[in-house]
Parts: structure tokens; sequence; C-alpha cells
């Protein structure tokens, strides 16, 4: 798959969400990266799932979020909750 194809297929699998706190702010939300102090990680975090409990489309995204298969949900905060990857089961944990 190109990635011109691939950026279709995310853009295609995006959901509506009138009002997201997220949008523009989308490196508070994502997973944390492989240099990355821990403390930045939680800092963002924190102010990631701030937003999201006061987000106008919450409910949607949890829908949203739910109707993914396992292997298409992201990580990081996602619909008021941290997601991460568990390396050795390859499942997604949700961290309340």
């Amino acid at each position: 798959m190109s990635t011109w194809e691939a950026m279709l297929d995310a853009l295609a699998a995006a959901p509506v969400l009138p009002g997201a706190k997220c949008r523009g702010r989308a490196h508070l939300f994502d997973e944390p990266a492989a240099d990355e102090a821990a403390e930045t990680v939680q800092a963002r975090h924190r102010q990631a799932l701030d937003l999201c409990s006061r987000c106008p489309s919450l409910t949607r995204c949890e829908t949203w979020f739910a109707s993914l298969p396992p292997r298409k949900k992201p990580g990081g905060v996602v619909a008021g909750r941290i997601h991460v990857w568990h390396t050795t089961t390859r499942n997604r944990k949700a961290i309340p």
C-alpha cells in the first residue's frame, strides 16, 4: 500500500467529532515516543485526559473507539482513557 493510500484509509476511518477538544492538539494524545521522558508523557496525558473530560464529543469518540477491531485501535489517550499495547501479549489495555 502506498503512503497516499494509507493516508486515505486513515482519513476514511476518522470519526466525525463536532467540537472535539483534541483537534489541533494531537501531540498531547499520542503514545510515548521511544526517547520521551516518563514525566513528559504523564504531563501531556494529564492535559489530554482533562480535555477529554470536558469534550462535547466524548460519547461519539467512545462509540467510535469501541467499534474498531483491536488491531486498528490507536494507542495513547483516546475517548478519555490511556490505551497502551502490552508487548508480551499484543493486547490493548485501557488505563482509567
